[in-house]
């Protein structure tokens, strides 16, 4: 979908996951022993709720009984494999998983993104000042589109997201759940659709949680 100057970008919805084997992963652009990334950019949003299996072939053979698993932290928004030991400079990564395609299905006119932090208390007796820790975080946002946006925004299921501002850019990626869609005919004769976002989480087997960023496709 083309983006046309009074847009910022184009908004894209994930569709059902996609098994894949053996997918190819390149050392990353930092790469310092233990990171890399799926090479096909169509690989590398991957269904968090599905298990991603990783294997090295140390030695950079590609015979069936070259591959090992490996123990590795796979991101799922922009798929890099982080290793948990280097292999060696030799060494060749794939990745097994399930991936997620996305269809563009809106013209988007703007979006706005408030990520926040709890903060609880942890006061004692005899204490002077309050002392507080962050806690839970959360984000949400809005998106203004001005072509038909798909119903099932508001089924209630999460949602991978994906806003691009053209060919070569960093893309948002995020996991949302949509409460509320509504509708505005502007003067210039624009079907205007407001989509408000709230975060979702998926946790990882890092103790921590994957819910949107920013980076290259």
């Amino acid at each position: 979908m083309s983006v046309i100057p009074a847009h910022v970008g184009s908004l894209s919805i994930a569709g059902e996951p996609e098994e894949f084997l053996n997918a190819e992963a390149v050392p990353a652009q930092d790469f310092t022993g233990t990171e890399y990334r799926i090479a096909d950019p169509e690989l590398r949003r991957l269904n968090p709720g599905a298990p991603a299996f990783v294997e090295v072939s140390p030695d950079g053979d590609t015979d069936a009984g070259a591959w090992v698993p490996a123990e590795a932290h796979v991101d799922p928004l922009f798929g890099f494999v982080y290793l948990t030991t280097a292999p060696g400079p030799s060494a060749l990564v794939r990745v097994s998983g399930a991936s997620l395609p996305v269809h563009p299905v809106a013209l988007v006119r703007s979006i706005s993104l408030s990520v926040t932090n709890d903060a609880v208390e942890l006061q004692v007796m005899g204490d002077g000042y309050k002392r507080r820790a962050v806690s839970l975080r959360d984000f949400s946002g809005e998106l203004v589109g001005l072509t038909a946006l798909d119903a099932g925004l508001v089924d209630g299921a999460p949602l991978l997201v994906e806003v691009s501002k053209g060919a070569g850019s960093e893309v948002f990626r995020a996991w949302v759940m949509v409460p509320e869609l509504s509708h505005k005919l502007t003067p210039g004769a624009l079907y205007e659709r407001t989509v408000k976002f709230i975060g979702h989480a998926f946790p990882m087997g890092t103790g921590g949680a994957i819910a949107w960023g920013y980076g290259n496709p």
